[in-house]
């Protein structure tokens, strides 16, 4: 469930006119309160139905989403600045699509270093003589049927 903004909220709806505006409010040191959307949209019908209303020209802060990691309403890393203030740029990773192999073994080297990929075997990691060359024992009896038929 996305981090409900402003513009995909419908300011004529009492149950999504506010729940933009109670998304990430200050707590204990300055730590976001995180709520379900669900129950932002009844506190949204409640400060409705108290009167509430949005005037755009007089507000003074806007929120700016999480820059990394998931939009997502439990990504608390958003915050509210000055109205107008510069977003800082999304961050993503690359398509590894467009990376060369050289860049795309670095990129294995870096996380197999910071322990990302520690689940996987690297091959090279296992002993080079899994199987073993040895001699089976036949029993006479063996021989004996096989030479029988």
């Amino acid at each position: 469930m996305p981090i409900p903004l402003h513009e995909d909220c419908d300011p004529d709806d009492p149950y999504e006119a506010f729940v933009w505006a109670l998304v990430g409010l200050p707590g204990p040191r300055n730590s976001p309160l995180l709520v379900h959307p669900d129950v932002l949209r009844q506190w949204s019908k409640h400060l409705w139905d108290l009167g509430f209303r949005h005037y755009p020209d007089e507000q003074t802060k806007q929120f700016h989403p999480p820059a990394r990691g998931v939009t997502h309403w439990l990504n608390g890393a958003g915050q509210w600045a000055e109205k107008g203030a510069v977003q800082p740029a999304e961050a993503s990773a690359p398509d590894v699509t467009h990376l060369t192999p050289d860049e795309r073994a670095y990129l294995v080297q870096q996380l197999r270093e910071s322990g990302e990929l520690k689940h996987l075997v690297d091959p090279r990691d296992l002993d080079s003589n899994h199987a073993q060359v040895g001699t089976a024992r036949v029993s006479l009896e063996e021989v004996t049927d096989d030479e029988s038929r």
